[in-house]
């Protein structure tokens, strides 16, 4: 087998201690064989040789990233000491296989294994900030899926379409990875994530499972439990059917709240497995359809929701307008329109399309799928974030994968939604690079830029200059932000939610210039649109002014283009 020594913008195809990889269509196929350590040692050989630890470290710096923009003073020892705490309270749930696979991909890697026991427990960390009401400190609402068959597909075809939404962009994206794993003692599953990354957001095994990751915010959470990705290994590894599964995601206590997103594709059903630490929900498929993203169904999982309201109706979002596109295609609907359903553009409270905002196509879309079993066929998107806005979907044969063979792996791509014109996707490019300049280096200053650049292109869409004063904002530079905060004012929203708020942050950021009369008249018109919570808010601000103190628990959030704040 030729081994590769430089990689970028090639095919590859290398082996490292009996494991491969192979490039396809700029997608790395993967396949580890053997016990769990010696498949550790193949994943971090083989990542080494192409991409080194830059995934793996990019994750393990997530923390301290999230902390940064809120404490950045404290933010390295505060992220060191969650990861910490974490890790120790929870170590024993991992299991032997889990410790042995992840201290030798570490050590391959050429970091200390206990470093990648501790990125295990990332996305719990994530959760449990959140839960805690630490909205500032926490991710923002993540993932979309779908499932359909029966009568809803035409000729009753099984289909699966999914948008994992996840941080990265430059790195996840860049490492896109099928990771095929050949156990000696039991079935082969795979994660469908990134390259050095010991686990993912989805994954499927060859008993026809599939599984998927949704972001849950609740009250309910703990600093000892299992950790999520151990659960979804756990089901991966050693589940066959859809009860299977929901019962070993059920047996033992969490440490926060998500949902899992189980297709069993053989039995042809579903079912989202909704959790906190210590509840669960499960909700199935109903009428040859299920459709999650980030909000409990049951009264009984609502009642420990927490997370500001930008979050929810992100998530509701979402869902509302997913549903109605399974509806409008119900009984007719083929893979080849799932792209488009991926990258759809309309924001259901607008009731128009916007380059970026509460739709499908979300800023920090790491990953866009769509599964046919019964074409046997899995297709990946691979671009710039939002992946799924990608011009095309790259095809792969799902029974090839199980096999390793290369010869057979590739099947025909699907074309992409192709949504966007050139105008709005180089508004859309803009708004990405400010997103990273703000996320991953905190240089507020080149955020800006990039949203004033991507207004150039998109002149009409509010997002740009209101996300420009929110940061100009929270930087104290009041009288810079004041024309970009009333100029958001002047937009015709159609949400009632979005068209208050436009007036709260003008009148907070006249309060804070010592413009109390203008910014009365502000919360005046705000309070009379009667949009929970913002007018209740705005209420208030007429006899208890904002000050500069407040603006510690105010947060801009580039995914639904707004700031996180108290109400």
């Amino acid at each position: 087998m030729e081994i590769a020594t430089e990689y970028a913008g090639k095919e590859v195809c290398i082996e490292r201690s009996g494991g491969t990889l192979v490039r396809r269509k700029g997608i790395y196929i993967v396949h580890l064989r053997g016990d769990y350590e010696a498949m550790g040692r193949q994943h971090g050989e083989l990542a080494a040789a192409v991409c080194g630890a830059v995934v793996p470290l990019y994750m393990n710096d997530l923390v301290h990233k999230l902390v940064a923009h809120a404490v950045p003073t404290f933010s390295a020892p505060i992220a060191a000491t969650l990861k910490g705490l974490f890790h120790w309270r929870n170590r024993g749930e991992l299991g032997e296989e889990l410790h042995a696979h992840l201290g030798a991909l570490a050590q391959a890697l050429g970091f200390a294994p206990v470093l990648a026991e501790r990125l295990f427990t990332v996305p719990d960390i994530f959760h449990y900030l959140a839960g805690r009401s630490f909205a500032v400190l926490a991710p923002p609402p993540s993932c979309t899926a779908f499932f359909a068959c029966g009568e809803a597909t035409l000729d009753g075809k099984l289909l699966i379409g999914r948008n994992f939404d996840f941080f990265g962009r430059g790195v996840w994206n860049s490492n896109n990875a099928v990771i095929v794993m050949h156990p000696d003692n039991g079935q082969c599953f795979c994660w469908l994530g990134a390259l050095g990354v010991p686990a993912s957001g989805q994954g499927l095994n060859e008993s026809g499972l599939f599984v998927g990751l949704h972001s849950k915010f609740t009250r309910d959470v703990s600093t000892k439990g299992a950790p999520i990705f151990s659960i979804v290994h756990d089901v991966l590894a050693h589940c066959s059917s859809l009860d299977e599964a929901v019962t070993r995601i059920t047996a033992r206590p969490r440490l926060c709240g998500l949902s899992l997103f189980v297709v069993d594709t053989k039995a042809r059903t579903a079912a989202a497995v909704g959790f906190s630490a210590r509840h669960a929900e499960v909700v199935p498929a109903e009428e040859d359809v299920l459709v999650r993203a980030n909000h409990y169904t049951t009264p009984e999982m609502q009642r420990f929701e927490a997370g500001p309201h930008p979050w929810r109706n992100n998530s509701y979002g979402r869902f509302q307008r997913l549903v109605e596109l399974l509806e409008e295609k119900r009984g007719v609907l083929t893979a080849e329109a799932v792209p488009a359903m991926l990258s759809d553009c309309t924001d259901p409270f607008e009731g128009r399309k916007r380059v970026i905002g509460d739709t499908l196509a979300a800023l920090h879309n790491a990953q866009s799928i769509v599964v046919s079993p019964d074409d046997d066929t899995l297709w990946i998107a691979r671009g710039d974030y939002p992946v799924c806005h990608a011009g095309r979907f790259n095809g792969f044969r799902l029974s090839a994968l199980w096999e390793d063979s290369a010869e057979r792996c590739d099947m025909p791509d699907l074309p992409g939604g192709g949504h966007l014109n050139e105008s709005e996707q180089f508004a859309l490019y803009e708004y990405e690079q400010a997103w990273s300049a703000y996320m991953d280096h905190l240089n507020t200053s080149d955020a800006i830029f990039h949203l004033l650049r991507a207004g150039e292109h998109q002149p009409g869409e509010p997002i740009f200059p209101r996300m420009a004063g929110l940061l100009l904002l929270k930087e104290k530079k009041f009288a810079l932000a004041l024309p970009l905060l009333l100029k958001n004012t002047e937009h015709d929203y159609r949400s009632p939610v979005m068209r208050a708020e436009a007036h709260v942050w003008a009148g907070r950021c006249l309060d804070l210039l010592g413009r109390r009369e203008e910014a009365v008249s502000q919360y005046k018109t705000a309070a009379a649109i009667n949009a929970f919570p913002v007018s209740q808010a705005a209420a208030r601000h007429c006899v208890k002014p904002f000050r500069k103190w407040s603006l510690a628990s105010v947060s801009p959030e580039f995914l639904v283009g707004t700031a996180l704040a108290k109400y």
